[in-house]
Order: structure tokens, then sequence, then C-alpha cells
């Protein structure tokens, strides 16, 4: 945990360091940047993937979450660390670029095209393929969001593990409160291994506690629940309650 912190200070440090320039002027003209970027550590006390609904690994994890978004398309790249077992499935790698079709003031459509890459003996394992996330969000008002995201891995080097995945969630954000309800099925459709599984899932966080100019940090705690699972040797009925520590840099 101590290294942990460490990792989360100097990243601060080295942000708060990068953002100041001595031409900088009360009076110059803002101008809106052509591209964002932003990162999110974070640290619990067991390894999760949240498009997924599951405890991967009841070990300590470490993950990384970065965007760069432009106008017209968006990356991302998500890092997950077992910090106790490199060889546990918490070790793998997502990129993915994305691009926003925004229907209306409320619904909008995000396509991800990219990578899983399977990390538990080198960069990219067997079962490292293109997948693929499609994102639909409803801002049903400021405060609540509904979404759907479908997940297909394994589409093209091994077809024979392609899998699909379907995530419902409710979203509710308000000052430094963010709570998100969401299930999660893992469905037959495309399967060649006919595995199936659902789970849901509660987040409560406490978020957006200002450190700096651009940096903020949260905590929360997530409650997991694998309702039902036909293949337990490969997604086993794991369920818990575990807790985050997180920091967000911009």
């Amino acid at each position: 945990m101590k290294r942990v912190l460490l990792v989360l200070l100097l990243l601060a440090l080295f942000n708060e360091v990068n953002s100041f320039s001595p031409g900088d002027s009360t009076k110059s003209v803002k101008k809106e940047p052509r591209s964002k970027s932003a990162l999110t550590v974070r640290t619990h006390n067991a390894g999760y993937f949240a498009f997924t609904t599951r405890i991967i690994s009841t070990n300590p994890a470490l993950d990384f979450f970065y965007t760069y978004d432009r106008k017209k398309w968006g990356f991302m790249s998500f890092k997950a660390f077992d910090l106790y077992d490199h060889t546990t499935s918490n070790n793998f790698m997502l990129m993915m670029f994305r691009k926003t079709f925004r229907l209306n003031n409320r619904l909008t459509i995000t396509p991800h095209i990219g990578t899983i890459l399977e990390q538990t003996n080198s960069f990219a394992d067997k079962g490292s393929d293109i997948s693929s996330i499609i994102i639909t969000s409803y801002k049903i008002s400021n405060s609540l969001t509904i979404d759907h995201t479908a997940i297909l891995g394994n589409l093209v080097i091994e077809p024979m593990s392609r899998d699909w995945f379907n995530r419902l969630r409710f979203l509710y954000s308000k000052k430094h409160l963010d709570v998100t309800l969401q299930a999660c099925h893992n469905n037959k459709v495309i399967d060649h291994d006919n595995s199936e599984y659902f789970s849901t899932g509660l987040h409560v966080f406490y978020n957006r506690v200002k450190i700096s100019n651009h940096v903020s940090m949260g905590t929360g705690a997530t409650g997991l629940l694998m309702a039902y699972s036909n293949t337990p040797s490969e997604y086993p009925k794991t369920n818990g309650v575990f807790f985050s520590l997180l920091a967000y840099i911009h």
C-alpha cells in the first residue's frame, strides 16, 4: 500500500510541475484544447474488471485507466496488475480506439475497436485477440444516466473462444457521490464452449475530492454477487465486498 500511495503522490507532483508555465497570465485568453487526456489510478483489495462485473482475483490489485479524446475520435487503455501473483487472470491490458455518435442531447452511441491482451506470462499470451465494445448511453437527468455495454471478444485470432457480454448500468452522480447499480450477462449466443453467467454489482463512491487543479481523489466500496454460472471452473461464483482508492489526474 505504501508503494501505491507513493506512485499516486509522484504522479500528482509530476502533473503539477508540468502544468506551470512562466508565461502564464491572468489576462491570457484560454483556447479550447484540441484534445483532452486523463489518467485514473486505482488500487483495490481484490482484482475486478468493471466490464464483466466479476471478481477475477482475491489478491490486492492496481490498475491504470488512460483516456485521450479529440473532437472526432478517442483512445482508451486499461492495464491491470495482480499485486501478489503475476500469473492470475487479473494481469491483462485493453487498448481501443473509439468514436462517439451523439444522436441527440440525451442519447449517445460509442463503438470501440481494439485488442485485449492476456498477460499472465508475457505481453500477449494465448487468448489475446481483437475485441469490440459498444456503449449506448441515455442521460435521463443531470444526475441519472442509464447505459448498455456490449463486449465482443476473440473476434479474429481465436474465433473458437469468442464471447459476448452484455452489461446494464444505472449511474447516479451528484456532487461527490457516485452510485452505480449494474448487471452483467455472459450469454451463449456466439460461444463455442456454451459458457454462461449472470452477475450483479453495486458501487458506492465518494469522488472528486480536489487535491490540486489537476488531481482529485476518491474512495469507495463495491459489492458483487455472481448469481449464476454454468462453468464455475472458468467463471467461479465468487461473491464479496471490496474497497478501492483512486486518483484522477487530468
